[in-house]
């Protein structure tokens, strides 16, 4: 990253996980085979180059399927770290020098004869070398290797078979060699499960000298192989490539880096202390190795220089009595000056503070021995044991610091847990809420990329990346917009270089957002000093928030879909109950419908005190026209009564058929008769009647009441009463007939 930044190169890093490694034995990682999605999203037409940690990557798998697997990326310059594969430009660590100087510091130091080692894989080039380097040490040193001594783990801590298998059938082993740090950590585990210390009951080597290995308890021994030169080199090769170059592979030096994992230091030949500048050059990158990742504002170089000053003004305090008097008391100042200095640049948090203390205390001793005074020793010692109070001050402070920061932290995730899931729709405006709270992880840019679908990926199916994605928000520089749905579709050569996302930092990380065998797409932000530590949890709780956000549209469109269905149902409740209310002949409402419409509308006119007219109407010669013109004809007779009562109330009233020939209206009363409504609806089909070419004429006889604002008459009753006047009205008619009047 800090070459990156010198080059003006932006980086993106992909997290690919192992191949065909077997995730069945723990449940906490069945799915993590989802990260290797990552392989697809860094084609040629997203990527100019790429850096492939091929023997991380392929520590589980066969070196042709790793082979297989780099052939996806023909036509792009390609360098592989620390791994070695025939084709292939790499740079590499030596597997020879450091080992070796570990190995024969225990054979000569430690006199060590009986020594195991935990190995990894044969495909694994780093493996094979290492274990060979091994082999040939044992046979210079003349020590015969016994194939008990060697076990094949994982390259990891868990390798909890192979540790098992080398200390059961080597009890009397007195040292083991780890092929990388991280194996001789679960070595550690071990070995307290049996009740050994390592340093005291067996000694322990490992390789790669990371940070936990300086930080283990005890300080475990190792083979200083510099990350941070190894992407370095890396970088400026693919680089050179790029430009049309030659380049050859390389291999970078490595060294041993005695720790306290090898014992103690007492009675141990060679151990004389030097304070020349080479040697205090030495000490300051074995003892501050953290410093090397440092690049903001020269530090390194400031801390660098503070150190050797003050290592400087302690070999002059070491010299014989000074001619002048009270230079030592000056001496002695300066270098309290300059330590105050120094752990002002909190440089314990990149040291290894058991070999600044150690080397501190080879630098006491020394004094004790110089050839000197007392006045002189007693200063010395007044000198050591003030330097001590700051460094113990300086650590008590700085543990503080870590336990205020991680408390800090803490609550820092608890709150972006809470925050993180603060919306309340599965709409697009919900995808905010999952950039706006990542100030706790350093990340200013980030943006998050959805396939149109959440797709499906089971364990061993080979991954497709869709033509296209959708970008659904971004963060820029701290500020959080959501993207319009026109502008969400992007290739993937648009992802890592898009304009809808801040490039300014030079390095990015893509993470896969998921759950279970569910893809839902990825996260693309800034790769912080924060994220490396806490980059699975932010992956994890991403995910979930993606997932309960696809949870709500799909709850939302079921919801939709529903409310349809509701209206629809009532729509066509309605029309069902319409249905049921009319009469399915005449079209007007049928005896149900004409009584619950009536009841209402009566019921209205006596809380306003109105009038009502209400008339019971029968058709008069219904039988004779079908028995004489046929059932179609009556049909036609009856629906011409329904619609003359309709014309007839209009927007007064209402009019339904109540029985087979029998008919009934009401309607507002004011300005109206019985006898006047009555002769209405003769004079309508009288009109009819003489205009019509039909060989009969259609009648109705007509019996109306009406019904006073505040009578309390309801529709039953009325509708007896107005029956009993069209009984009248039928005797009126019959009598008519019998005197020869045409009806």
């Amino acid at each position: 990253m800090r070459a990156a930044k010198e080059k003006d190169v932006k980086i993106v890093v992909f997290p690919c996980k192992y191949l065909d490694r077997d995730l069945t034995a723990r449940k906490e990682i069945m799915y993590e085979y989802q990260y290797n999605t990552m392989f697809s999203f860094a084609g040629k037409e997203s990527v100019d180059a790429l850096l492939i940690s091929a023997d991380s990557i392929g520590c589980y798998t066969s070196r042709e399927r790793m082979r297989n697997r780099l052939e996806q990326y023909a036509g792009i310059p390609c360098v592989l770290l620390a791994s070695k594969i025939e084709g292939y430009a790499s740079v590499t660590y030596d597997n020879f020098a450091g080992i070796k100087e570990g190995l024969e510091y225990l054979i000569r130091h430690k006199n060590c004869r009986k020594i195991g080692m935990i190995g990894g894989p044969d495909d694994n080039s780093d493996a094979y070398e290492r274990k060979q380097t091994f082999l040939s040490v044992l046979k210079e040193n003349g020590i015969s290797f016994a194939p008990s001594y060697y076990a094949e783990g994982t390259l990891s801590r868990y390798s909890g078979k192979a540790f098992r298998e080398l200390f059961d059938k080597n009890p009397d082993m007195q040292a083991v060699f780890c092929v990388n740090d991280d194996t001789a950590l679960g070595v550690y585990e071990e070995l307290d499960r049996r009740g050994m210390v390592p340093g005291k009951d067996i000694y322990v080597l490992g390789y790669d000298n990371t940070v936990q290995s300086a930080k283990a308890n005890p300080s475990l021994s190792s083979v200083l192989a510099d990350s941070a030169k190894l992407g370095e080199k890396a970088l400026d090769m693919v680089l050179r490539m790029l430009d049309d170059e030659i380049v050859e592979s390389e291999v970078l030096p490595t060294k041993f880096v005695r720790r306290d994992s090898f014992g103690s230091r007492e009675n141990e030949q060679g151990g004389f202390l030097r304070l020349d500048g080479e040697s205090v050059e030495e000490a300051f990158h074995d003892i501050f190795y953290g410093c090397k990742y440092e690049s903001v504002g020269g530090r390194m170089e400031a801390i660098h220089g503070i150190f050797q000053k003050m290592i400087g003004e302690m070999a002059l305090f070491l010299e014989p009595e000074a001619e002048q008097p009270g230079q030592d008391i000056k001496t002695g100042a300066d270098i309290l000056d300059s330590l105050e200095e120094f752990l002002r640049h909190r440089v314990l948090e990149y040291a290894d503070i058991e070999r600044f203390m150690t080397y501190m205390d080879q630098i006491y001793r020394m004094a004790g021995k110089a050839e000197t005074g007392l006045g002189k020793r007693l200063r010395m010692q007044e000198l050591f044991t003030a330097m001590c109070r700051k460094m113990v001050s300086a650590m008590d402070y700085r543990f503080g610091r870590m336990k205020d920061m991680e408390e800090a932290e803490n609550f820092s995730m608890k709150l972006f847990v809470r925050d993180i899931l603060q919306f309340e729709r599965g709409s697009d405006q919900s995808y905010a809420v999952l950039l706006e709270n990542l100030e706790w992880l350093e990340i200013r840019n980030a943006c998050v990329y959805l396939f149109e679908k959440p797709m499906v990926h089971l364990c061993g199916e080979e991954f497709v990346l869709p033509d296209y994605m959708l970008l659904k928000v971004v963060l820029r520089d701290g500020i959080v917009q959501n993207i319009p749905a026109p502008r969400q579709k992007k290739k993937v050569a648009e992802f890592y270089g898009n304009g809808d996302i801040a490039c300014g930092r030079e390095t990015m990380v893509v993470l896969p957002l998921f759950s279970n065998e569910v893809l839902y797409g990825i996260l693309l932000c800034d790769l912080t000093e924060k994220l490396f530590e806490n980059g699975e949890f932010l992956t994890n709780q991403m995910s979930s928030a993606v997932r309960m956000i696809d949870l709500l549209k799909a709850n939302e469109k079921m919801k939709q879909r529903l409310e349809e269905s509701l209206v629809t149902l009532r729509e066509n409740n309605i029309v069902l109950d319409n249905l049921s209310k009319s009469d399915g002949l005449t079209g007007i409402l049928n005896r149900r419908g004409f009584y619950a419409a009536a009841e209402n509308f009566m019921e209205k006119n006596r809380e306003t005190g109105e009038e009502t007219l209400l008339a019971y109407i029968d058709m008069n010669n219904l039988k004779i026209i079908n028995d004489r013109y046929g059932h179609e004809e009556g049909d036609f007779s009856l629906k011409l009564i329904g619609r003359m009562l309709v014309d007839a109330v209009g927007e007064r009233g209402i009019a339904g058929r109540i029985g087979g020939d029998e008919f009934a209206c009401v309607m507002d009363g004011k300005g109206e008769s019985t006898k006047g409504f009555s002769g209405e609806i003769a004079d309508r089909f009288a009109r009819f009647n003489a205009d019509s070419d039909k060989e009969y004429n259609v009648t109705v006889s007509v019996g109306a009441v009406m019904l006073g604002g505040t009578e309390d008459t309801g529709l039953k009753e009325a509708l007896a009463l107005a029956d009993a006047k069209l009984y009248e009205a039928k005797q009126h008619r019959v009598k008519t007939v019998a005197k020869g009047v045409r009806h």
